[in-house]
């Protein structure tokens, strides 16, 4: 069928569908699939646009036009922790369409703290059979990646000299050069659309109608002309994120958090700028544009630790929106000296917790600092300029309100022990786990992602996932959903 306006779909206000997927990013776009495969259609409602109407526009742009809350959603702490924006795409393909296409696969020891702790009934080995279903399906092949940039390079090399652990990282990517990132839109959306499954945009699922332990319809509203449809349907899969999918239920008052319950985890993102000796960054353009330069390296050194670096987007417009806290003197010589300039990722696996609320029909995340974040944030701080400072960089730009420059290991050993958290200008793109199921009656979903309290509603994108990958959580999201779908007898 099409990606279509909610308004050409059906001239009726009523629209009844057999199964009803919320969300068309790597969850609800996953089940899709599965259940065509299983004979049964569905229809995919998206809230965010179509993405070909936003090609190739300007950094600021896209971001506000293809992002949740254009990027920032806030993570607000109750103890002295960071204000944290969270990052989580909005558009047909979801955050597929405008992440980095990691395929990180969750590793094998996380993987077993989870079955320990009674947190999923998947085993390691079947889920392995999922990830390489997946890759065969997304025609995923990484082996011919190669660096692009200098920065992603100087990783690989910087740390073969040290010794430290590097990886080339899998992305969703055909590995020919050229080709663009794999993302929904260029996979599964395409067998979709060919099978007669339609995806509408611009769409919000405002009310979920229920009845005696089953719901019965949703109340949609067309974001292009205010007017509000009714669908029916057997079965409602939600994939709104790890934020809005708890938020939907808080919202029509199908789910509640007492006070200690504080499921949602996060990685804790904050980007180091680095001012090299010598040109490095090759690239500098100012379109927004999925497949630009990217690491296809992990230093991962400190993984068991819950740590990764690699290289971030170091286009000009990139390194300049994450400087807003530097002085006019640092942001005129990044401008002047793009090129000698590079920005780098360091990823921290939170022992925070968090929990959404519904605040004036706005979600809200209040997480709890965990002190041993605070530990993870000053090792990172020694570990970047042990990395960095090494006779090719100049200095280090940290992400602290007011930071000066970092021009030694002894600088950064004074910043390590003294900064303070809530001045720590920090991101998370990866939220998970808000709805986990376990062997406890207290948690909302089940093994497979129903809603314990709905016969008919069942939940599959990172909300689910048993607890904090450390990795990028969509190749382990699409997995889930097969083994949901998989699994379930869907009448």
């Amino acid at each position: 069928m099409a990606i279509i306006k909610l308004s050409s779909f059906n001239k009726e206000k009523i629209i009844d569908e057999e199964n009803i997927i919320i969300g068309s990013g790597a969850g609800g776009s996953t089940v899709a699939f599965e259940l065509l495969k299983k004979g049964k259609k569905s229809i995919i409602l998206e809230e965010g646009p179509d993405v070909e109407d936003y090609d190739n526009l300007n950094v600021g742009k896209s971001i506000v036009n293809l992002y949740k809350n254009s990027g920032a959603t806030p993570l607000f702490s109750s103890n002295g922790g960071p204000l944290i924006g969270y990052g989580q795409g909005s558009c047909v393909g979801g955050s597929t369409y405008v992440n980095a296409g990691y395929f990180s696969n969750t590793p094998e020891w996380v993987f077993q703290e989870w079955l320990d702790q009674e947190k999923t009934i998947l085993n390691y080995k079947d889920f392995q059979k999922l990830i390489e279903e997946i890759k065969l399906e997304m025609q995923i092949n990484t082996e011919n990646l190669t660096a692009k940039d200098g920065d992603s390079q100087f990783l690989f090399d910087r740390a073969k000299k040290m010794n430290w652990q590097v990886e080339k990282c899998e992305r969703f990517s055909t590995g020919i050069e050229g080709e663009e990132k794999q993302n929904m839109n260029t996979t599964y959306h395409k067998e979709l659309l060919k099978n007669g499954i339609d995806i509408i945009h611009n769409c919000r699922v405002e009310k979920i109608i229920t009845q005696n332990n089953v719901a019965k319809s949703i109340e949609v509203l067309d974001k292009i002309d205010n007017k509000k449809y009714q669908f029916k349907f057997k079965n409602l899969f939600i994939n709104c994120g790890p934020i809005n999918t708890p938020y939907l239920l808080l919202k029509n008052k199908l789910l509640k958090f007492e006070k200690k319950q504080k499921y949602f985890e996060f990685h804790i993102n904050f980007k180091v700028i680095v001012k090299f000796n010598k040109e490095i960054n090759f690239n500098s353009i100012n379109k927004f544009d999925p497949n630009l330069p990217i690491s296809i390296y992990f230093l991962r050194e400190f993984e068991k630790e819950g740590s990764l670096l690699s290289a971030a987007n170091s286009e000009l417009p990139y390194i300049l929106a994450t400087c807003s806290h530097f002085n006019d003197q640092i942001k005129k010589d990044i401008y002047e000296n793009a090129k000698n300039y590079a920005m780098y990722i360091y990823q921290i696996k939170s022992s925070s917790l968090g929990r959404i609320k519904n605040f004036l029909n706005n979600p809200y995340v209040e997480y709890e600092y965990n002190s041993k974040d605070n530990d993870e944030i000053s090792k990172a701080i020694n570990r970047t300029a042990e990395f960095f400072l090494n006779g090719d960089a100049e200095f280090i730009l940290y992400p602290f309100e007011n930071s000066l420059p970092v021009k030694s290991v002894k600088d950064a050993n004074y910043l390590s022990n003294n900064f303070i958290p809530k001045k720590l200008h920090s991101v998370s793109v990866h939220g998970m786990s808000s709805l986990r199921s376990g062997n406890d009656n207290n948690l909302k979903t089940n093994y497979y992602g129903k809603l314990k309290n709905l016969d008919n509603v069942y939940i599959s994108d990172a909300s689910i996932l048993p607890g904090n990958t450390g990795e990028s959580p969509q190749a382990s999201i699409m997995a889930f959903a097969k083994f949901m779908i998989q699994n379930l007898n869907i009448n």
